[in-house]
């Protein structure tokens, strides 16, 4: 029973430990500063396992195996963590004999998380609980097979059990709790979204009555200006340039008027080819600046059923955002094709590419990549027009390699061409 209680209250410390630690790693959620915190908290773990460790019947009892194999499979950090805790095990109790039987098992384990720790994070949250038990349950089973083998009585045995199985809750909490800190974490980024994007709706209106009228009226003072017979040149000059930023203000505005409309104008049938076809002419000027090269590669069978305007509207803004992120040239390519009753539209480039951060906060209001010569409206009105073509977006990027943006859209399939 002390045994049990012992166990409990160092798998509390541990839970608590890790807990505050992955707090401090959320509140800086920028820099190496996060990485260090969880590293330091993993670290200490291991290190109450083995200071709350005593040999009990002639068996060494302690929980490293959970700071160890949570932290290999979510944080990639399990060769260090086993290599501190053969250390800390060698520096507490020395080389005895049971150093030596589970040396080539933790080594082996190490590896082992460090190669599954990529492929881990791609899992769905109910995978992940269940390779981290998998895992804990395969070691125990391990580790209590080499002492059934050996010579150890059943007292003994009946000690590694009750070891293996509070291990194993142990691991299931850590998994648990950590699951729950991700999704809270995504939930807050997604609710800050929304209000962002709520609050962009909401200015469009004030934009749109405030702003855009005098804007007109001005606009169109200058240009009467510009046509007076006895106007000298330079006033000329700038009268052009006052009329061309008020071109761009007029840009961005509809940019907002565009993302704030909650339904289309008008739908129709039209076959996506005809379409990237008309925007990749209306952008060849801009390619052949960038020196970019445009393949296209489409179907005929792929028909949407939607506003053909804001069709137009969405691919514009992101074949130009994919243009602008290959300064040195590179190769646009455009690939149309119909799988599973959907419309699949990969528009790839070769440019500069984006780290993961960034993917995520593309169609942020107000965040773009282009730094002060972005305001990042152009891919928030895209993804708002795929979202009223009940389409989906998936965005891979690799830096230095190139950014894919691969939309899907409902295929209109009852049409004779």
């Amino acid at each position: 029973m002390d045994l049990v209680k012992d166990l409990f209250f160092n798998l509390s410390l541990i839970i608590l430990l890790m807990f505050i630690f992955n707090l401090w790693a959320e509140r800086y959620n920028k820099g190496p500063r996060p990485r260090v915190l969880c590293v330091i908290g993993l670290f200490l773990s291991v290190l109450v396992c083995l200071c709350f460790s005593s040999p009990q019947y002639g068996v060494m009892v302690d929980l490293r195996l959970i700071p160890i194999i949570i932290g290999g499979l979510y944080f990639g950090y399990g060769p260090l963590l086993t290599i501190w805790s053969l250390l800390l095990r060698m520096l507490f109790y020395g080389l005895d004999s049971g150093f030596w039987m589970v040396l080539l098992l933790y080594i082996s384990l190490g590896i082992f998380l460090r190669l599954a720790h990529p492929w881990f994070l791609k899992q769905s949250s109910k995978k992940r609980l269940s390779v981290s038990l998998i895992t804990a349950a395969i070691i125990c089973i391990l580790i209590f097979g080499s002492l059934l083998f050996s010579d150890h009585s059943i007292t003994e045995l009946k000690v590694v059990v009750v070891t293996i199985f509070i291990q194993c809750i142990g691991i299931c909490m850590m998994s648990y709790l950590l699951e729950e800190m991700k999704q809270n974490e995504f939930f807050r980024e997604q609710m800050l979204k929304a209000q962002k994007i709520e609050l962009a709706s909401h200015m469009s209106a004030a934009i749109s009555h405030e702003v855009r009228n005098p804007l007109t009226a001005v606009q169109g003072f200058l240009q009467l200006a510009s046509e007076d017979p006895n106007l000298q040149k330079t006033t000329k000059g700038y009268i052009d340039i006052a009329l061309t930023e008020l071109n761009a203000a007029e840009h961005v505005i509809k940019n907002y008027l565009t993302f704030a409309e909650p339904s289309m104008h008008s739908v129709e049938k039209f076959h996506a080819s005809d379409e990237l076809h008309q925007i990749i002419k209306t952008l060849q000027p801009l390619a052949n600046m960038n020196s970019v090269v445009v393949n296209i590669e489409d179907s005929d069978l792929c028909v949407i059923f939607g506003d053909r305007s804001r069709f137009r509207q969405c691919f514009l803004n992101i074949m130009k955002n994919c243009i602008e992120a290959m300064p040195n040239g590179g190769t646009l390519t455009i690939h149309t094709y119909l799988k599973n009753h959907e419309v699949k539209i990969s528009v790839c480039d070769t440019g500069i590419g984006m780290s993961a951060d960034q993917v995520k906060r593309l169609g942020e209001p107000y965040y773009s990549t282009k730094g002060k010569k972005g305001t990042g409206l152009g891919l928030m009105v895209s993804f708002s027009i795929i979202r009223e073509f009940k389409g989906t977006v998936k965005i891979n990027s690799k830096i230095g390699k190139g950014t894919e943006f691969l939309v899907t859209f409902p295929a209109y399939l009852h049409v004779h061409s």
